[in-house]
C-alpha cells in the first residue's frame, strides 16, 4: 500500500510540475488557433426560388481540399459555418435531386473574418451524373494500433461485430461465439474508449455492424491504457455525425433462423450543442447440429457414449441511449452520455444419448439443457476537457464512468428415459449485481514542435455479489429439493488504482513513445461457505515502448513492446459445482494467480502507388502463470473442469495483409496469420506440454458492376493444440450483394453466410482414461436481407483528427 501511495505521489508531482507551459507560463497555444472566421448565407431552388432545407455544405480548405467544417441548411435554406481557421476555401453544396454546386476562392483573413454568400442557387438534376468515390482502405496502421474500416464494407449489413471480426486474420471466433485475439480470449473491450461491464463476447454479439465506423485492434497498448487483457484491446468506434442540423439513420434486417434486428440513430447539432439518441432491438441465433462420442476405457471394459442433437446460444436484446455535448468555445468540451441495454440470453442444448458397454447398447435417453440469463446493463459517462490557452494539444481532462450490471440466471438440465419420465434433473439459479466505477484525470503537454508529455491517474472500484442456489430433482416426491452443498453466497471486491506517464515525439524520420504504468490491486472475496480466499494487495509495473521510422519510399517500420496482466474473473475463484450435462460439471479455483505477458511486435507497411498497401507483422508473446481449464475425474463416469495455473506459453508468429485495387471495378483484401505455439505446463505431477503450428487466412473480393456491389469473403482456420487435446481446421464462405437508390439514401443488401455449409468446430480432448470427440456444424447458409435508410441528408464525412467527440 505504501508503494502505491508513493507512486501516485510521484505522478501527481509530475502532473503539477508540467502544468505550466514552456517559457514560465507565458506561452500557450499559437495565436492562429484563436483566429477564426465564419461563412454564412442561404441556398435557393433555381425553379421555385424558395429556400432549400437540409442541403449539405462542406468547407474545404485549399489547396489540399481538407475538410474544416460542415453544416446542413435550416428549413428556410440559411446556413452558417463558424470557427474556420483563416485561409482560402472551396464550398461543396449538395442535396438529393440537385446538381452539386462548388463555390471557390472564399477567403477568410484578419481583414475579412466573415463572408456572406447570398442567394446561392441549386439547380435540379436533369442529366445523369457520375459519382467518384474514394474508399478508405480496409485496414490502416498507426504507431500503436491497427484500424479496421467497417463503414465502407457492404458484407457487414445485418451482421454483428462478432461476424465482422471473423474476417480479421488475427481474430478467431469459436462455436459458442467466444472471440479470441491471437489465440487468446483475454482482451479488453472498449466502446468509444469506454469499458463495458458485459462479457466481451456477449457484448460483441449484440452490437449491430450498421452502427460501427471503425474497429481498433491494439495488440500492444501503450502505458496510457489499462494493463488488463493479455492479448490487447479491441476498441469499437461508433458512427457520429459532424454536420450541423438534423441527421438520422435507420437500419432494418431480417434473416433465416430467427435473425432479425433494427436500429436507429438521430443526431441534432446546432451551434455549441450536440444531441444524439440511438436505439435498437434484435434477435441473434446461430443454431448448430452437434454430435459427440465419449470413450472411457477400463481394465476389461470400454464404455462408449454417443450423442447427437441441436444447440444454440440465442440472444435477444434491446437498447436505448442518448447524450449531449456542449462546446461553448475552443477552450471547453463537456459531454454526458448514457446507454441502457437489456439482454436475454437463451442458450439451449438438446441431445439424445446412447450408452454402450463393449458395443452392447445399454440405455437411450434424452437430455435438455436450457438457460435463461436476463442481463441489465447501464453505462453512464461524463467527460470534460479544458484546452489551455485554447490549444487542443495542451489540455487537462476528466472522465467518470459508471457501469451497472444486474443478472438473473436460471440453468436447467433434465434427462428423460425412452418413456419420457424424468430420470435426473438439476436447476441452478444465480442473482446479483456487478458494478464498477472509474475516475480518470489526464494531462497532455506539447513540448516544442514535435514532442509531447502525457500523465494521468485513475481510480477504479468494483464490486459484485452472487447468490447461487442449487436444486436437485427428487424421483420419489417429483419435486426439486434445495441442495445446500452446491449453493453459496459470494461477495467479490476488486479495486485497481493506477498512474502513468508517457513521453513521445518525432526526430526527423523517427517517431517514439515511451511509457510506464503502475497499478495497485486490492481484492477480497467472502463466501457463506467455509472457504478461505486470499486477500490481494499488489503493486505491478507495466512499461511500454513504441517506435516508428519512415523510409524513403513512404513505407514505414513500427516496433513495440508492452507488459500486461490478466486478472481472473470473479467466477473463476468460486469452488462450487455447476452441472453442464449428465457427464460434466465445472467449478472455480480460489488459488488462481494472474497471468502476465511480455509482448514484442515489428511491423512493415508499404503503400502500393495509389491503389493499396502491403503490411507484414512479426510478433512474440510470452505468458507466465498460464490459466487453462483442466478436466479431471470427479467421480466414476463424471468429469469436472476447473481453471488452473499450469505453466508458461510462448507464441512466435507473423501476419501479412494486402489491400489492392486490381481495376476500377475489382478490389481485393487478403491477409493471413501464422504462429508457432508452445505450451509448457505441469499440474499434480501430470505434464501438459503441447506444440503446434497454427495459421489462418481470409480473402475479400469487392466488385462494382453496373450500380451493384458484390462482395465475397473466404476464411480458413487451421487446427491447433490445447492443454488436453486439439481443434481441427475449418473453412467458410460468405457473399453479399448491395444496390443503392435515391442518391445512396436508400440501400438494399442481400447477404449469405456459410454458403457452402462447410463451417465446423471439431475437437478431440483427452482426460486420464476418457477421450471425447466433439463436432458442431452451424446450420447454413444464413441468409440476411437489410434495408438502410438515411434521412435528412445523413452521410459519411471524413472527420478532422480530433478525439473529443469519442465520448
Amino acid at each position: 500500500m505504501k508503494k502505491a501511495l508513493l507512486f501516485l505521489f510521484v505522478i501527481l508531482s509530475s502532473f503539477l510540475g508540467f502544468a505550466q507551459p514552456p517559457g514560465g507560463g507565458k506561452g500557450g497555444g499559437p495565436k492562429h488557433d484563436q483566429a477564426k472566421g465564419e461563412i454564412f448565407g442561404n441556398i435557393l431552388d433555381s425553379l421555385t426560388e424558395k429556400g432549400v432545407g437540409y442541403a449539405t455544405i462542406i468547407a474545404l480548405k485549399q489547396p489540399d481540399d481538407k475538410m474544416m467544417g460542415g453544416v446542413v441548411t435550416e428549413d428556410n435554406g440559411n446556413f452558417s459555418i463558424s470557427d474556420l481557421p483563416f485561409g482560402n476555401y472551396k464550398l461543396k453544396i449538395s442535396f438529393v435531386g440537385y446538381n452539386t454546386l462548388f463555390i471557390t476562392d472564399v477567403k477568410l483573413n484578419p481583414d475579412q473574418t466573415t463572408v456572406q454568400l447570398k442567394n446561392l442557387v441549386l439547380a435540379p438534376t436533369t442529366l445523369q451524373t457520375v459519382e467518384v468515390i474514394g474508399d478508405k482502405p480496409l485496414i490502416t496502421y498507426e504507431i500503436d494500433k491497427k484500424v479496421i474500416n467497417v463503414e465502407d464494407q457492404i458484407n457487414t449489413d445485418g451482421q454483428s461485430v462478432t461476424e465482422i471480426l471473423e474476417n480479421i486474420p488475427s481474430i478467431t471466433v469459436d462455436a459458442d461465439g467466444t472471440v479470441s485475439l491471437r489465440g487468446s480470449s483475454s482482451f479488453t473491450l472498449l466502446i468509444d474508449g469506454i469499458p463495458t461491464a458485459m462479457d466481451a463476447s456477449d457484448a460483441l454479439a449484440t452490437i449491430p455492424a450498421s452502427t460501427i465506423k471503425d474497429i481498433e485492434i491494439i495488440t500492444n497498448p501503450s502505458a496510457k491504457f489499462d494493463a488488463e487483457g493479455t492479448s490487447g484491446i479491441i476498441n469499437i468506434i461508433t458512427k457520429k455525425s459532424k454536420l450541423e442540423g438534423i441527421s438520422s439513420l435507420i437500419n432494418l434486417s431480417a434473416g433465416r433462423f430467427s435473425n432479425h434486428n433494427g436500429d436507429f440513430s438521430l443526431n441534432i447539432k446546432k451551434e455549441k450543442w450536440t444531441f444524439d439518441l440511438s436505439g435498437g432491438a434484435g434477435i441473434r441465433n446461430h443454431p448448430n447440429k452437434r454430435e459427440s462420442e465419449r470413450i472411457t476405457t477400463y481394465d476389461s471394459l470400454v464404455n462408449r457414449i454417443e450423442s447427437e442433437g441441436e444447440s444454440s446460444w440465442k440472444r435477444q436484446y434491446y437498447n436505448v441511449g442518448g447524450g449531449v455535448q456542449w462546446n461553448p468555445n475552443n477552450s471547453h468540451v463537456l459531454a454526458i452520455r448514457t446507454n441502457f441495454k437489456w439482454t436475454d440470453m437463451i442458450p439451449y442444448d438438446d441431445q439424445v444419448y446412447r450408452s454402450y458397454d463393449n458395443d452392447t447398447l445399454l440405455t437411450t435417453f434424452q437430455t435438455n439443457q436450457s438457460n435463461d440469463i436476463d442481463l441489465f446493463n447501464n453505462t453512464t459517462n461524463l467527460y470534460y476537457q479544458y484546452n489551455i490557452k485554447r490549444n487542443k494539444e495542451h489540455n487537462i481532462s476528466f472522465k467518470a464512468i459508471a457501469n451497472i450490471k444486474d443478472v438473473v440466471q436460471n440453468d436447467t438440465t433434465i434427462s428423460y428415459d425412452e418413456s419420457g419420465a424424468i430420470t435426473q434433473g438439476n436447476i441452478y439459479t444465480e442473482t446479483g449485481p456487478s458494478n464498477s466505477y472509474r475516475f480518470n484525470l489526464d494531462y497532455r503537454l506539447p513540448i516544442g514542435k514535435n514532442k509531447k508529455f502525457e500523465t494521468g491517474i485513475q481510480a477504479q472500484f468494483g464490486q459484485s455479489g452472487d447468490i447461487g442456489k442449487n436444486y436437485v430433482y427428487n424421483d420419489s416426491t417429483k419435486v426439486y429439493d434445495y441442495n445446500d452443498l452446491f449453493s453459496s453466497d459470494v461477495d467479490y471486491v476488486r479495486n485497481v488504482h493506477a498512474g502513468y506517464a508517457i513521453f513521445g515525439g518525432k526526430h526527423k524520420k523517427l517517431g517514439y513513445q515511451l511509457g510506464l504504468r503502475a497499478e495497485y490491486t486490492h481484492r477480497t472475496i467472502t463466501s457463506s461457505k467455509a472457504v478461505e480466499f486470499n486477500t490481494i494487495d499488489r503493486l505491478d509495473w507495466f512499461p511500454s515502448a513504441h517506435f516508428s521510422y519512415n523510409l524513403e519510399n513512404k513505407s514505414q517500420l513500427i516496433a513495440s513492446y508492452s507488459r500486461r496482466i490478466e486478472r481472473p474473473r470473479s467466477w473463476f475463484f468460486e469452488p462450487f459445482i455447476t452441472w453442464e450435462n449428465p457427464y460434466q460439471v465445472r467449478s472455480g479455483n480460489p488459488n488462481l494467480l494472474p497471468e502476465y505477458i511480455n509482448a514484442f511486435e515489428l511491423s512493415y507497411i508499404i503503400p502500393i502507388k495509389k491503389t493499396g498497401f502491403f503490411s507484414a507483422e512479426a510478433y512474440m508473446r510470452q505468458n507466465q502463470n498460464v490459466i487453462n481449464r483442466i478436466s479431471t475425474v470427479y467421480e466414476e463416469g463424471i468429469l469436472i473442469e476447473q481453471p488452473y495455473n499450469i505453466g508458461t506459453s510462448s507464441s512466435y508468429g507473423g501476419e501479412l495483409s494486402l489491400n489492392l485495387d486490381i481495376t476500377k471495378w475489382w478490389k481485393i483484401n487478403t491477409g493471413g496469420n501464422a504462429y508457432y505455439f508452445d505450451l509448457r505446463g505441469e499440474l499434480n505431477d501430470v505434464a501438459y506440454n503441447a506444440q503446434s503450428f497454427n495459421w489462418g487466412a481470409q480473402l475479400t473480393n469487392t466488385f462494382k458492376l453496373k450500380g451493384f456491389i458484390l462482395q465475397t469473403n473466404s476464411r480458413f482456420r487451421s487446427g491447433s493444440v490445447q492443454a488436453q487435446g486439439r481443434n481441427l481446421s475449418s473453412f467458410s464462405q460468405d457473399v453479399s450483394l448491395k444496390k443503392s437508390f435515391w442518391k445512396k439514401r436508400l440501400s438494399l443488401t442481400l447477404g449469405a453466410r456459410n454458403i457452402l455449409n462447410t463451417e465446423r468446430r471439431e475437437s478431440y480432448s483427452y482426460t486420464e482414461n476418457v477421450e471425447i470427440h466433439s463436432l458442431r456444424k452451424p446450420l447454413g447458409p444464413t441468409v440476411q436481407f437489410t434495408v438502410s435508410i438515411k434521412l435528412n441528408n445523413y452521410q459519411k464525412v471524413y472527420e478532422r483528427q480530433e478525439t473529443l467527440d469519442d465520448f
